[in-house]
């Protein structure tokens, strides 16, 4: 099975990087020049603690690349369009798609761009850091759960999965919806209050109201899942947050990077997405809904003083 990444930044060469060592085949795909140039020069340098790595890959701009049996799609939700597009032939040919991009819905939209029958998804938890071209980090286990959006893409997703020493993929159905919309809940919380603080996580952690206010922003995703018939724990969620706020402190959630460089953020396929949802079922959201359009009125102000 070959299998492509597309949007090798970096969680996407971190996963990338973790599949060679499971002995995969695997090119990773993406538009930063530098970074592709550096890949096939020098390899991928991959560091996780007391580890590094330097992984021979071949890395490729999406025009240049060639066939896949499983695309993992890593871009930004809002860019999946134009990224589906740069591999239509591909796809076109049979390659599946798995999305492991943050946000809700990206199954479905990519089934309004391809055959439903050829999308399958997912998410992870694991973060990347991208620390220089050809270089990105890891600080976690590679992991991911994601099933197929029909069950046609069943035989694909288990001849995907597998649970090696460097990475697992675990294709569990009955498990993925409810993983999908309890990372929502945890990045509702976390990436908006740190983007909006402008802080890291040890800056949230530090101050117990903000830490409250996490808490309620994803209570009410959990609310929205439930009543839409998933069955997100909402005490798995506040542990991993509680998780995050004692041992990942540095960290600077990617919606935080996005705001600093002026970048258009995920919010609307996060908060905007459980708004939608919840004004959908009766639930209500007014959290979620305040952020969507602090953040997106923030970011808006950022991208008007750069121009």
């Amino acid at each position: 099975m070959k299998i492509a990444i597309l949007g090798a930044g970096a969680l996407g060469s971190v996963i990338g990087g973790l599949l060679v060592l499971a002995g995969r085949d695997v090119e990773l795909w993406d538009v930063n020049d530098a970074h592709v140039k550096a890949i096939n020069a020098n390899g991928l340098k991959l560091d996780r603690p007391n580890r590094r790595d330097s992984i021979p890959i071949e890395a490729r701009h999406p025009e240049q690349a060639g066939d896949a049996d499983v695309i993992i799609l890593l871009t930004k939700a809002m860019h999946s369009g134009a990224a589906i597009a740069s591999v239509k032939q591909q796809i076109e040919r049979g390659a599946h798609v798995l999305t492991l991009q943050n946000g809700l819905g990206n199954a479905e939209r990519l089934a309004h761009i391809m055959l439903a029958d050829q999308v399958l998804y997912g998410c992870t938890m694991m973060p990347g850091r991208f620390i220089a071209p050809g270089h990105v980090s890891t600080e976690a286990n590679g992991s991911a759960v994601f099933r197929a959006l029909t069950g046609a893409g069943d035989a694909v997703g288990q001849a995907l999965a597998m649970a090696e020493e460097d990475i697992v993929l675990r294709f569990e159905p009955a498990e993925a919806d409810r993983t999908v919309w309890q990372k929502a809940a945890f990045n509702c919380a976390m990436n908006t209050i740190c983007a909006l603080q402008g802080g890291t996580v040890g800056k949230l952690a530090a101050y117990a109201p903000g830490v409250d206010l996490a808490r309620a922003i994803a209570a009410e995703v959990v609310d929205v899942a439930n009543a839409a018939g998933i069955e997100a724990d909402r005490a798995a969620v506040f542990a991993q947050m509680d998780h995050a706020l004692a041992h990942h402190r540095a960290h600077k959630p990617s919606m935080l990077q996005d705001m600093e460089a002026a970048r258009a953020t995920e919010i609307d396929c996060l908060c905007g997405e459980v708004s939608r949802k919840g004004s959908e079922l009766g639930v209500p959201t007014p959290l979620n809904r305040a952020l969507a359009t602090l953040i997106t009125l923030k970011t808006r102000c950022r991208m008007d003083d750069d121009r």
